[in-house]
């Protein structure tokens, strides 16, 4: 009576688990389609329809741009400045972050810099990013670097700051010596914070290409809503805004996929 019993419950399980796949895969597409329907229903009732079109003309701007071969340009565009300047900045920001967080004479130096700066908006520094550095890739990197250091800085620091004294404490008991408390203590910790701080950072780093990229560029998708704002192909915005939105989603899973496997003995939970 035991093994039939525990097949029957092992059965049980499969069939509610594959219930709630299934649910949630429900879930999942219930909420496009609802935004589809509202979406079509908007640009029928809308007085113009050419300045909101719908979903089937905002899918035939997209294939056109597909095959015309210009989207693949923009978003590889987009994609190469927000890789390059959101791996420089956070490198960058965890140096520094850990350094101004574990020496308090160069934290005392940075601090008034570092929270002066940091909420100075990066588009503030778009002028002066095209007259110092040009109008080529650059200034629109050094914007992305700007607007990722400050974050990945700030969350490192307070990674420092966090860590248990419970665990310094330990560490000394079993005779670690400061470079290797730093090492094998501080810096796992702060990791922590500043992996959680990437994640904001790389948002940030969308929303500052496409300004950046609609003033100042020759490809990418603030560039292409930009222009197609000139033409009234309010279609071609959509793809943008819509490729921006679903690039942003993989990027951001990306990154947590990165978080949950190589660096999951570092996360906050742990």
């Amino acid at each position: 009576m035991t093994a039939p019993s525990a097949t029957g419950r092992a059965r049980v399980r499969v069939r509610r688990q594959r219930t709630a796949i299934g649910l949630r895969l429900a879930l999942y597409g219930l909420g496009p389609a609802c935004l589809l329907l509202l979406w079509h229903h908007a640009s029928e009732t809308f007085a113009t329809q050419r300045l909101f079109p719908g979903p089937a003309a905002t899918y035939a701007g997209f294939v056109a741009l597909l095959e015309d071969g210009q989207l693949w340009r923009d978003v590889l565009a987009s994609l190469q400045r927000i890789g390059l300047g959101f791996a420089i900045g956070s490198l960058a920001g965890f140096a520094v972050g850990l350094a101004a967080g574990y020496v308090p004479l160069i934290r005392h130096l940075l601090y008034p810099y570092i929270h002066f700066f940091r909420f100075i908006s990066p588009i503030a520094w778009l002028s002066m990013a095209l007259l110092w550095l040009g109008s080529g890739e650059a200034s629109k990197v050094a914007l992305i670097v700007y607007t990722t250091t400050f974050i990945v800085m700030v969350n490192t620091m307070e990674g420092v700051f966090g860590v248990p004294v419970n665990r310094l404490r330990a560490a000394r008991c079993f005779g670690a010596r400061p470079w290797q408390i730093f090492l094998w203590v501080i810096v796992p910790s702060a990791l922590a914070y500043a992996l959680a701080g990437s994640r904001l950072a790389m948002a940030n780093s969308f929303a500052t290409i496409v300004a950046a990229e609609m003033l100042a560029a020759d490809a990418g998708l603030g560039f292409l809503s930009w222009v197609s704002r000139q033409w009234l192909a309010v279609d071609h915005i959509f793809v943008a805004i819509i490729c921006l939105g679903v690039i942003g989603f993989l990027a951001d899973r990306a990154l947590v996929v990165v978080n949950d496997t190589v660096f999951r003995p570092y996360r906050l939970s742990i």
